[in-house]
């Protein structure tokens, strides 16, 4: 599987220029190609949650190189305290929360 994925990136990224984003199957993932740095091409993902109309939340999202990466931004939102001070946050610049826009049958 791995070998299969890794073939399958490589491919995708000879026909991509730098800074480029390649969707993947998981929805908000992106595979982002860098500029090389001498010989040796940077790949990264790219993590922006879609929103309600099919989108990306946010114009960049975050930028993961390695999996130590991934995991330390892991600790960090999955510590209930962020959470607190994101709904304090909210709370004191009176942040309306976003009412979903449904699609229009056609």
């Amino acid at each position: 599987m791995v070998k299969e994925l890794e073939s399958k990136i490589k491919k995708v990224l000879e026909e991509v220029k730098a800074w480029q984003r390649i969707p993947t199957s998981v929805n908000g993932v992106y595979l982002v190609k860098t500029p090389a740095d001498g010989s040796n091409e940077t790949i990264m993902v790219e993590i922006n949650p879609i929103n309600e109309r099919g989108t990306p939340m946010k114009r960049r999202g975050l930028f993961l190189k390695n999996t130590s990466e991934f995991n330390g931004f892991g600790d960090i939102f999955g510590n209930d305290k962020v959470l607190d001070l994101l709904g304090t946050l909210e709370n004191i610049s009176g942040g309306e929360k976003i009412k979903e826009i449904k699609a229009v049958e056609i």
